[in-house]
C-alpha cells in the first residue's frame, strides 16, 4: 500500500516537473534593454481581443509613441495565447507597454517575453 502511494506521489511529480519543462523561459532584463531591443514599442490601450484557437488578434490605439509608429495609430498586435510557447494574452488588459517585431499589413508581433520585461 505504502509503495503504491509513493508510485503515484512520483508520477505526480513527474507530470508537474514535464509541464514546467514545457514553459517558455525568459530572460529577465532591465525595461530600457528590451524597450531597446524592440523595433516597435509603445504604450496602447486595448480597444479589443479577438481569439482564434491560440492565437490572438488585439487592436489598439496608440496612447504614447516610443519607436516605429506614431500617437493615435490602431494597431493590430498578433500573439500566441499558449503559455509555454511563449505567446502573451491581452485579455484583462486595459493600457500596456508593446514591444514587438512587424508582422506585416501594420500588424505587430509580440511574444511573452520582451511583454515581461516591459511590463514588470
Amino acid at each position: 500500500m505504502k509503495r503504491s502511494i509513493l508510485s503515484g506521489a512520483a508520477s505526480i511529480a513527474l507530470l508537474a516537473t514535464a509541464d514546467a519543462a514545457l514553459a517558455c523561459k525568459c530572460a529577465v532584463t532591465s525595461r530600457a534593454a528590451a524597450m531597446s531591443s524592440a523595433p516597435v514599442v509603445f504604450q496602447g490601450r486595448v480597444m479589443n481581443v479577438a481569439n482564434n484557437g491560440s492565437s490572438q488578434v488585439t487592436t489598439m490605439t496608440v496612447t504614447r509613441a516610443i519607436n516605429g509608429v506614431a500617437n493615435g495609430a490602431t494597431i493590430k498586435v498578433q500573439s500566441i495565447t499558449t503559455r509555454g510557447r511563449c505567446g502573451y494574452d491581452f485579455r484583462g488588459k486595459s493600457t500596456v507597454l508593446v514591444g514587438g517585431d512587424r508582422a506585416g499589413s501594420g500588424a505587430v508581433s509580440v511574444s511573452r517575453c520582451t511583454m515581461y520585461n516591459l511590463n514588470n
